[in-house]
Order: structure tokens, then C-alpha cells, then sequence
């Protein structure tokens, strides 16, 4: 039978923590950019249907490069009604796997679910960035992002065809404000050899 002396001894050495658990649900990096399939023919079709037509016919696509361009495109419906007659889809197409600074991307899926704009939000393949770097026009900075409006100058079969073959991301507003769900975790950690044992 242990003594005062020992069981005071062995409580000594560990001491009882609480390590929260935070439930947030804002944020859910891993599932912003939607799913491409057969991403290789998208990457052909994005290609010959936009960047090589912006390269030698600049004239025949609405398009917009470049992240203020491009916000500023995303977020003037939010304060404006869309006109009846004006084109509510969008294709953007992103160079998300490139060197494109990750504090503009981040912004990017948020952005597109949260617009009034019928977003469809299309992610590339490494090196893509390359054939923007062809078809932007001088003085200008992509910076990994092209808008292209889909009007009545643009390909409605080359649409059907990516719209099939992208996640579709919707253009309501996603967030949700639940309350978070704050939780603790009871631990023992030793005070000699700093290690957590949970326990039940």
C-alpha cells in the first residue's frame, strides 16, 4: 500500500491541462477550388478558345485581367442590381498552381461564391500561366487571373463544355453565422518529461 508520502510524490510529478478545441465553421481551405475533370482537355480548350483569341483578336472577348480588375468586376453587383440585359455568368480562370502570390488566391473562391455573378470558377494547370503571360496586353499584370464575360461573342458550346466538366460554384452567399462550438480536452502532462497522456 502506497504512503502519503509517495502518492503526494507521484501527483507532484504531472499536472492536469485543458487544451481547447475550436469548431470553426468559416473556413474550409481544403474544398475551395472546385473539382476539374479531365483537366488536360479543359487546359486545350481554355487555350484555343481563349488565350490564343486574346492573343491575336483581343477585340472579340470581354475580358479582364488581374486581380483588381477582376474584384472590382465581382464585387459592383453587390452594391448595383444587375442589369436584365447585362451577362451575369463569368468564366475565371485562375492559375491557382503557379507562382501567383498566395494572399491573392486565397481570395479568390470566397470572392466567387459570394457574388452575384454567376461565377464559374476554373482552376489550371501548372504552367498554364504561361499563355496569359502571351495573350495580356502590355502594361498590364494578369497576376494569374483572367475574367472572361459570357456574352453574346462568346462560344456557348466551348461553355457547355467547361461548365460540364467544372464544379459549378454557386453565386449565393455561403456563409452561415452558427455560433462555434468551443470544447476542452482534459490532459496530464508530466512535469519532468513534458509529455500529455489524455485521459478519459
Amino acid at each position: 500500500m502506497s504512503s502519503l508520502k509517495q502518492l503526494q510524490q507521484k501527483s507532484a510529478r504531472k499536472k492536469q491541462v485543458y487544451k481547447p478545441i475550436l469548431d470553426n465553421p468559416y473556413t474550409d481551405e481544403a474544398h475551395n477550388w472546385p473539382y476539374v475533370e479531365d483537366q488536360p482537355l479543359v487546359a486545350e480548350l481554355v487555350r484555343s478558345h481563349v488565350t490564343e483569341v486574346l492573343r491575336h483578336a483581343p477585340e472579340s472577348l470581354d475580358a479582364r485581367f488581374g486581380f483588381n480588375a477582376v474584384v472590382k468586376y465581382l464585387e459592383q453587383p453587390s452594391f448595383e442590381t444587375v442589369a436584365a440585359d447585362e451577362p451575369s455568368r463569368v468564366f475565371l480562370f485562375v492559375c491557382n498552381r503557379d507562382s501567383v502570390p498566395s494572399v491573392l488566391l486565397a481570395q479568390i473562391p470566397v470572392l466567387a461564391r459570394v457574388s452575384r455573378r454567376d461565377v464559374v470558377l476554373i482552376p489550371l494547370p501548372r504552367g498554364f500561366v504561361s499563355h496569359f503571360d502571351k495573350c495580356c496586353p502590355a502594361g498590364q499584370y494578369h497576376d494569374g487571373l483572367l475574367l472572361v464575360v459570357q456574352n453574346t461573342d462568346f462560344d456557348l458550346q466551348f461553355a457547355s463544355q467547361l461548365t460540364r466538366r467544372v464544379g459549378h460554384v454557386t453565386p449565393k452567399p455561403w456563409l452561415k453565422f452558427n455560433e462555434s462550438r468551443i470544447g476542452v480536452v482534459a490532459s496530464e502532462v508530466s512535469l519532468n518529461a513534458r509529455s500529455a497522456k489524455p485521459t478519459k
